[in-house]
């Protein structure tokens, strides 16, 4: 945490919620509109910023409003002060409405579940018993985004080729690709399966998220003719294209942990092997609250000892 006696820039959080709604919106009386501000005092407050900052933030023609090169570089950090500070009002209003300790945000990728639950909601409940915890599942880019955006205080997801520059990752496991097919399937006859067996199959595969991305870059490096024939949203119906031989399904094995359906075997792939890392992870310059502080390094500690079981 910072000093508190230490000098704040001249402008206020109304003022950086303006120049963020003028970034979304790109037109100043519609803002002024959604602010319920008149279209002087939004421009007053946008020249304020842009003088504190020592730069131009916007570009305006008769045409169109887009940002500068500045205003670009600088929207990220204002979105995220604004999400944190919204987040910390929320939880001074909850802890005066209902006393308590304020809440931590943990966001998780869907596979990651059982790695979470039910064990961490216990650990935390029973070691910060004031702590209100919210869970926010989102695709693994979503993730990303939100820590980088302040909406979370961290997550546990993996760690690829878009992670941002401004957070911490802490490894956790190395999470290998396999294949989910029909026991009845050719392929089974082995539970480790090289890629190029897959050439001639249609592949149903997750369309949001980075596994797509992983799988297609990892074909095009090893010149495997490996193309998704499905892209589906959800598991139950990756493993239904499966169970009707209408495809194989290819995902992370943490996906398959509850998977208990005597029809479908799991086949490790392998030439090459594929895997992601899954890490927890939080912003680097975070503002959390001791508390929250101290709940990440709990479940941080639960975690490496869940994996390493």
């Amino acid at each position: 945490m910072s000093e508190p006696w230490r000098r704040l820039p001249a402008l206020s959080l109304k003022q950086i919620q303006y120049f963020v709604t003028l970034a979304s919106l790109r037109h100043f009386t519609d803002t002024a509109n959604k602010l319920a501000i008149s279209q002087p005092a939004l421009s007053s407050s946008i020249r304020q910023i842009e003088i504190v900052l020592g730069g131009k933030l916007i570009h305006r023609t008769a045409q169109a409003l887009t940002l500068t090169e500045l205003g670009l570089a600088v929207l990220p950090h204002a979105e995220r002060l604004l999400n944190v500070a919204h987040s910390v009002f929320d939880d001074v209003q909850r802890i005066v409405a209902e006393g308590g300790d304020g809440a931590v945000k943990i966001g998780l990728v869907p596979s990651v579940s059982s790695l979470i639950f039910p064990s961490v909601p216990e650990l935390i409940a029973e070691r910060f018993p004031t702590l209100r915890i919210e869970f926010h599942d989102r695709t693994n880019d979503g993730l990303l985004k939100g820590l980088e955006a302040g909406e979370l205080d961290f997550g546990i997801g993996a760690v690829d080729s878009s992670l941002p520059a401004g957070l911490d990752v802490f490894p956790l496991l190395e999470d290998e690709f396999v294949v989910v097919t029909r026991r009845d399937d050719a392929l089974a006859e082995s539970l480790h399966l090289p890629w190029r067996q897959l050439t001639q199959r249609h592949i149903a595969i997750f369309s949001k998220g980075n596994i797509s991305r992983m799988v297609s870059s990892m074909a095009e490096t090893h010149r495997l003719s490996i193309k998704a024939y499905y892209h589906v949203d959800f598991l139950e119906t990756l493993y239904g294209l499966v169970r009707s031989k209408l495809a194989v399904a290819i995902l992370p094995r943490l996906y398959t942990t509850t998977l208990c359906d005597p029809e479908l075997v799991v086949l490790t792939l392998q030439q090459p092997q594929l895997s992601r890392s899954i890490a927890l992870m939080r912003a680097t310059q975070s503002s959390s609250s001791r508390l929250n502080d101290e709940c990440f390094k709990l479940v941080l500690s639960h975690l490496r000892d869940v994996v390493t079981k």
